[in-house]
């Protein structure tokens, strides 16, 4: 080999190593609410809203990574450093009609994280937060739309209407488990609102309050962590259907 072909040989091996330091890991297992592992399960991550310009947004909903469980219902990725549109699962073949997906929102993937999906018959979709103007600032307020797999599959028995309604028809704090960075927060208000969505239709979601926990590391697995973001866990039970669903949004924290 002569020198020069030593040299690009080189050039290549070190660009390749600089391609993969600048690379981060998201990986998970994925179970039912039993806690069994699915297999063959698809895993896509949206776009990465820190690198995508203003007049491309309409373009964020598109798959930038894609993968599946394993036999252990385990999956990885590696993908480059910033801030995720959203993460969504589930195992296509069970899709509308056994089990609807899970969902996360508003992913900082700066440094290797973990997220570990649970999915079943009731979608939690489209969380977003944020902490109220006014003090003491020890709660989040936390919107999303809880969609129900029997509700959806009933609607066809009612009387056609400008309201899609597929969501519980309450919620209790029985039902409803929130978790920031893995410890249970104390609901202190739900409330139920009707949100616009599409070509003059409606549906339900709920707008809910939380206590931010005094303690929230006790037992949390540390590299689920990503500094200045909480990471909020909606999970909810409904009594109406015995449906179960979870979904995830990561908050930046205020003042860090």
């Amino acid at each position: 080999m002569n020198k020069l072909n030593s040299f690009v040989l080189i050039i290549i091996l070190f660009s390749t190593t600089l391609l993969s330091q600048n690379k981060v890991r998201i990986y998970g297992h994925v179970t039912d609410f039993n806690n069994n592992p699915v297999d063959s399960v698809s895993v896509w991550l949206k776009q990465n809203i820190d690198s995508l310009e203003l007049k491309n947004k309409d373009k964020i909903f598109e798959n930038s990574h894609e993968t599946f469980t394993d036999s252990t219902g385990y999956f990885s990725m590696e993908v480059e450093p910033g801030t995720y549109y959203c993460l969504y699962s589930i195992k296509e073949v069970d899709y509308g009609k056994t089990k609807l997906e899970y969902w996360a929102w508003n992913i900082p993937v700066y440094k290797d994280l973990e997220i570990n999906p649970q999915y079943d018959r009731i979608e939690i979709y489209g969380i977003s937060g944020f902490e109220p103007k006014r003090g003491p600032f020890n709660s989040y307020k936390i919107y999303f739309r809880p969609m129900s797999l029997t509700k959806a599959h009933n609607l066809s028995k009612e009387t056609k209407s400008d309201t899609i309604n597929i969501a519980p028809n309450e919620i209790t704090e029985e039902e409803l488990t929130v978790k920031v960075n893995g410890t249970e927060s104390k609901i202190v208000a739900i409330d139920k609102i009707r949100e616009y969505t599409r070509d003059d239709h409606y549906m339900f979601a709920y707008m809910i309050q939380v206590l931010k926990p005094l303690d929230p590391l006790p037992t949390f697995n540390s590299e689920q962590l990503v500094d200045e973001y909480d990471k909020i866990s909606v999970i909810l039970h409904s009594s109406e259907t015995n449906e179960y669903g979870k979904g995830e949004y990561f908050i930046k924290k205020i003042g860090k």
